[in-house]
């Protein structure tokens, strides 16, 4: 438990970080978006585009997920 603790904190320290990683997701999302209209289905460069973005989607879960946690644990302190 306290290594899960120690983790968090280390997480919550950096909390002010963290909406430059989610914008940069965003732009990640949206150039991804934009390539994802010209490339064809059954392509290698399709099954790369959809790789990435279910890491695009997993970053904006995670990062999302760990600045509202930061934030609302910042509030109760």
């Amino acid at each position: 438990m306290a290594l899960r603790e120690a983790i968090v904190d280390a997480v919550c320290e950096q909390r002010t970080q963290l909406p430059l990683l989610l914008a940069v997701v965003i732009v990640m999302g949206v150039l991804l978006a934009f390539s994802l209209i010209f490339l064809q289905p059954g392509t290698a460069a399709y099954v790369i585009a959809l790789v990435d973005a279910i890491l695009v989607v997993g970053c904006l879960v995670v990062f999302g997920g760990a600045y509202w946690y930061c934030t609302q644990r910042a509030m109760d302190d």
